[in-house]
């Protein structure tokens, strides 16, 4: 399954995760990021090994110079390299659905 025109929806237990809702990471190296879903794939359309769905968001690049520099000092980490913001991407982020929060 593929869903990638906006409105194209799936519920998982009690939530809904459409097409272009806006959303926020809630866990990991994206937390607190906010942005919106761009597709939603499963089954053979997976990328991931996840028992879960596979849902791409694209994340808008922080403002805030303090949270700038939080996420690269966490992908400096996990890449054990030196990242600036241009380094680390934003866009076609595959997310589980515990890892974001969708905004109404």
């Amino acid at each position: 399954m593929l869903l990638e025109k906006p409105g194209e929806s799936i519920v998982i237990g009690e939530k809904t995760y459409t097409v272009g809702a806006g959303i926020v990471g809630i866990k990991d190296e994206y937390a607190g990021l906010t942005g919106y879903i761009t597709e939603i794939r499963d089954g053979e359309e997976k990328e991931t090994e996840n028992e879960t769905v596979d849902i791409y968001c694209c994340f808008d690049e922080p403002t805030d110079p303090d949270k700038v520099k939080e996420l690269e000092e966490i992908f400096s980490e996990l890449y054990e390299e030196t990242k600036t913001i241009e380094d680390i991407c934003l866009d076609m982020v595959i997310m589980a659905p515990d890892m974001i929060e969708v905004l109404e």
